[in-house]
């Protein structure tokens, strides 16, 4: 987020008093995100007084008016000199007039205001020729430098000096509220200068003063709770002055304030609704006389709402400013204050809405306060929030609700009110842009709400659109997440791919070797439907990217240093797994090398060992591929690394089911049993508890015994692959019978096979020595002959 600010001269004065010129101005900060789009505004206003010398004379104005604008250029622009020229002249003609004699303060503001005027008629008529005639219905006239400065209204706030700071606070002692309004409203006009408020914070009483006054008297006087609040706001603003306001209580009364104007504004509800419904019960006995005593009174909740609206504002503004401190924050939620904030979002008000919004977001990035916040109706509320016109208003709601959306029954609510739609809608206007990508990635990783945005095809094109047209190499994080999770979805996968850009999309993959990107690729053709779809689309005439998968092996030989992207290259080849893949082709160009090179013991992780066995099996499956297999030093590998993964299950299992695959092929399977010791290794994963793994195992184990043929021997004395097979299997399926006989070897007392048992093998972890292969313990034997077994059809 960037910030540019702007000064905008709002008008120019002069003070008699302070014999000085007293320049208006509004600061105007632009807010900007990431992609340089206007996000907000916010305005600050200002003032400016510039002192100027006593005893000026007529030649020497034009000089010192330029000196003005020179060194406040900031502040005063160059079209503006002749207005400060005029100016100058009123206060040197003021000036004249007091040396003249003693007059009243009354007399000399009437007698400045006479010079002001006389300067801005003549100014009048010296710039009238240049002022371009009005057609009819006559407009405004042309701006002017004098005739662009507002007419005066009445000051809001009266003329106060801070040296008679003591006389103001007398005032708040008087019985007469007039006198403590006006007391009240001479401090506050003396803290809108910053450079006031050290010496004001220093002063014994005059906090506590205010505090008190504002405890006993916020009910009697509506002005009264205004001007000392927004006392209170003036000395929030600066952190340094916080433990100030807290020892003199002040947020404490502010607190008191607020509670209390929440409870007058539900009983006021209260009474309307009552009265609404009492005019509703008469129906056409309805008299117009009743009407227009509705109608009154509705005017005048109105009227007392709005003025409630600003001393909330003011309120809240104080206590936003105090929450600085988590401690005196802890202290406003122990009151409830999040549940008075869900109260005011159906304010109509957007000063109190925007305060209000931001505490919201403030509050809710704790959990408790999540949970006092997300009610239904303040869900429900939120979200016509966040089709406010006001963009600052409506992008507040939406941070609100990211934070809150962060909990999955939040979530499932919003869902139901609509709010994808909303924000699928809100993707096209760009200041909303990034909250609305957040938001809809917290979406995406629940299945319904999947679908429901899949649902919407206009907003998945749309997302593909910024993808693809993302000014950066890598996509933002934000954006691509959200698609990725998207691609997890088949609907969502298949609007992708039938979208007409998901060829772009793998053209930026292959280009700029985005890891997030290519996990979309390989998340869509992870559906076996949208597989076919996407293969048959990247290999028409019209798109021709019919060696894509070319592409990919090469960029996977070149991105070993970079395991992100290289598993997700590899984890998109292993699931291409459809019939018309040219497996041999890219085995030709390297991929059997390079998988050769991942699967040596300790060199690759365990995620990357995942994907390069997974591709072996698709290699396997296919005849003209395995045969390069085979021709490589991979069915040794292979067998190594089952023994060394032998804990990690997945990987086993997708070992086994490339020997499996391996199996198939008659000219490979003599060349893997030939160089590996596959059954051992096998008949020791039979044993295992996994059901996956102990299927798999039992699946291969049987196609060895059915392939391996007599000439597989192994050193003299040893048994051949088909009696250990057969000898282990019938181990396998009489083991209650194998416990009598080992019993009986061991000295113990023989048993019958039907009866109980409790031998060697009653409990196989048991022992503390790892059991070994039945077979072996057959040989020799004076029991039974392992020849004899071997040679039986199980």
């Amino acid at each position: 987020m960037t910030t540019k600010k702007k000064v905008r001269l709002g008008g120019l004065d002069a003070d008699p008093q302070q014999f000085a010129l007293v320049v208006s101005y509004t600061t105007e900060i632009h807010t900007f995100d990431e992609f340089g789009n206007p996000v907000g505004t916010e305005s600050q206003p200002g003032q400016k007084v510039i002192r100027v010398p006593r005893g000026m004379q007529g030649p020497e104005v034009p000089a010192l008016a330029q000196e003005v604008v020179e060194k406040c250029k900031k502040y005063i622009p160059a079209s503006k000199a002749g207005e400060v020229e005029h100016l100058l002249r009123a206060l040197a003609d003021y000036e004249a007039q007091q040396n003249g004699g003693p007059q009243a303060d009354h007399e000399d503001q009437i007698a400045l205001q006479a010079a002001r005027e006389r300067e801005q008629q003549q100014m009048k008529r010296q710039q009238a020729p240049e002022a371009p005639p009005p057609p009819p219905p006559p407009p405004p006239p042309a701006p002017t430098a004098v005739s662009s400065k507002p007419k005066r209204q009445e000051p809001l706030l009266p003329n106060a000096d801070v040296r008679h700071i003591e006389e103001y606070a007398d005032q708040l002692y008087e019985d007469r509220m007039d006198l403590k309004v006006h007391g009240a409203k001479c401090i506050l006009r003396v803290c809108t200068e910053p450079a006031n408020l050290e010496l004001l914070a220093e002063h014994d009483t005059l906090l506590g003063v205010l505090s008190r006054e504002l405890r006993e008297n916020s009910k009697k006087s509506f002005e009264l709770s205004i001007a000392i609040v927004c006392t209170f706001l003036c000395f929030s603003h600066f952190s340094q002055f916080h433990p100030v306001l807290m020892q003199h209580q002040c947020g404490d009364v502010t607190m008191r304030v607020l509670e209390y104007e929440s409870q007058r504004a539900q009983v006021r509800k209260e009474d309307m609704t009552r009265r609404q419904m009492r005019l509703q019960e008469l129906g056409d006995s309805c008299t117009p006389e009743d009407k227009k005593l509705f109608a009154k009174d509705e005017k005048k909740h109105r009227l007392q709402l709005g003025r409630q609206n600003k001393l909330m504002h003011i309120c809240l503004s104080s206590l936003l400013n105090l929450a600085e401190e988590i401690s005196i924050e802890k202290k406003m939620v122990n009151r409830k204050m999040p549940t008075l904030l869900s109260n005011l979002i159906d304010r109509n008000q957007e000063d109190l809405l925007s305060v209000v919004l931001t505490f919201l977001k403030k509050l809710s990035v704790f959990e408790e306060n999540k949970d006092q916040i997300a009610q239904s109706d303040t869900l429900s509320n939120m979200v016509k929030l966040a089709q406010h016109p006001n963009v600052r208003i409506a992008l507040l709601a939406l941070r609100v609700l990211f934070n809150l959306s962060f909990d999955e029954n939040v979530r499932s609510s919003l869902a139901e009110s609509g709010i994808v739609k909303l924000l699928v809608d809100h993707l096209r206007n760009p200041p909303f842009r990034h909250i609305v990508l957040r938001l809809l990635y917290h979406f995406s990783m629940d299945d319904k709400c999947k679908s429901l945005m899949a649902y919407h095809r206009d907003g998945m094109i749309m997302l593909l659109q910024l993808v693809v047209h993302f000014p950066e190499p890598r996509v933002g994080k934000d954006l691509v997440a959200l698609v990725v999770n998207l691609a997890t979805h088949a609907r969502g996968a298949e609007v992708m791919v039938q979208s007409g850009l998901f060829p772009q999309v793998m053209l930026r993959v292959l280009k700029h070797r985005d890891p997030l990107l290519c996990k979309v690729i390989r998340n869509v053709a992870s559906h076996e439907g949208v597989l076919e779809q996407m293969f048959e689309l990247l290999q028409s005439e019209s798109v021709r990217m019919s060696k894509w998968m070319h592409e990919f092996v090469r960029m996977a030989m070149c991105c070993v240093d970079n395991p992100d992207l290289l598993v997700e290259v590899l984890g998109t080849l292993a699931n291409v797994t459809i019939q018309d893949v040219p497996w041999a082709e890219l085995c030709e160009a390297g991929l059997v090398d390079l998988l050769t090179r991942l699967l040596v013991p300790s060199f690759s992780e365990d995620d990357i060992v995942l994907e390069c066995v997974m591709l072996v099996g698709c290699l396997a499956s296919c005849r003209d591929s395995a045969q390069h297999i085979a021709g490589s030093r991979l069915p040794v590998m292979l067998q190594d690394l089952l023994i060394e993964k032998r804990e990690d299950e997945e990987i086993v299992v997708q070992l086994l089911f490339a020997f499996q695959c391996l199996l198939i092929h008659e000219e490979v399977r003599d060349v893997v049993l030939q160089e590996t010791e596959l059954a051992p290794c096998i008949m020791r994963f039979a044993r295992a508890k996994n059901p996956m793994v102990l299927e798999y195992a039992t699946a291969l184990l049987k196609l060895v015994a059915e392939y391996a043929n007599d000439n597989q021997t192994g050193e003299e004395g040893s048994p051949m692959w088909v009696e250990q097979i057969k000898a282990f299997r019938f181990e396998q399926h009489n083991a209650e019978w194998c416990r009598c006989i080992q019993r009986e070897l061991s000295g113990g007392t023989g048993m019958s096979p039907g009866g109980a048992y409790n031998g060697y093998y009653d409990d196989q972890d048991s022992g503390g020595e790892e059991e070994e292969e039945f077979a072996f313990h057959w040989a020799g034997g004076d029991v039974g002959d392992a020849q004899d077994l071997a040679s039986r059809d199980w």
